[in-house]
């Protein structure tokens, strides 16, 4: 086996020594080509996979950018939308609580203006209330389904309706200065956060 080795190099540096320039040059441009091309196909696949690998990162990047750029648009949506309910609510509100204080003021007045309108405001009392009931539901409605996490301020407005809820709802109950002047300032706050171009994620 050793001896058949070695005759096989033999033969192969008998023939290398015996062969003129030209197919030497010849041999060696064609391993060159051979190994080049490898190389060659080797660094293109690289080449691809580094290509494709960059453009799935900026495909799901952009894709991200996408998401928040979709959620901060419908964050502020939503936060208009709120101070809008709440401007309403405010309007209704403030409107409930005169009506109930000349109720209360002139219930026993004698003076047939006064009687008159007293008789407008009681007959208007229910429509007022279901006014009122629709705008609170709207807003606590809006704030169950607020994007999470909850914003801090979205979470002083539940405070302020849940408290407006319960004297609102309740006749023997007067709905306080404290809580209606907490409501308006609220609807200035949500606002400011509504009109804000880029909401916190």
């Amino acid at each position: 086996m050793i001896w058949y080795l070695v005759s096989i190099v033999s033969r192969i540096v008998h023939f290398w020594t015996s062969a003129n320039g030209i197919e030497t040059a010849v041999l060696i441009v064609i391993i060159y080509d051979v190994v080049w091309h490898r190389l060659n196909v080797k660094w293109d696949i690289k080449r691809d996979e580094e290509a494709e690998a960059r453009a799935i990162q900026r495909e799901d990047a952009l894709e991200k950018r996408q998401i928040q750029r979709d959620r901060r648009e419908f964050v502020r949506k939503h936060w208009q939308e709120l101070q809008y309910n709440l401007i309403v609510l405010n309007r209704v509100t403030a409107h409930l609580i005169q009506s109930r204080k000349f109720i209360s003021e002139n219930g026993k007045s004698e003076n047939p203006a006064t009687r008159m309108a007293l008789e407008v405001m009681v007959k208007r009392m229910p429509d007022l209330m279901a006014e009122f009931d629709d705008c609170w539901g709207r807003v606590v409605g809006q704030l169950n389904v607020f994007p999470a996490p909850k914003d801090v301020l979205a979470l002083e407005v539940m405070v302020v309706i849940q408290e407006l809820g319960k004297t609102a709802g309740n006749q023997q109950i007067e709905i306080k200065k404290e809580t209606l002047d907490a409501l308006t300032g609220l609807v200035t706050r949500v606002a400011d956060k509504g009109t804000l171009l880029n909401v916190d994620d």
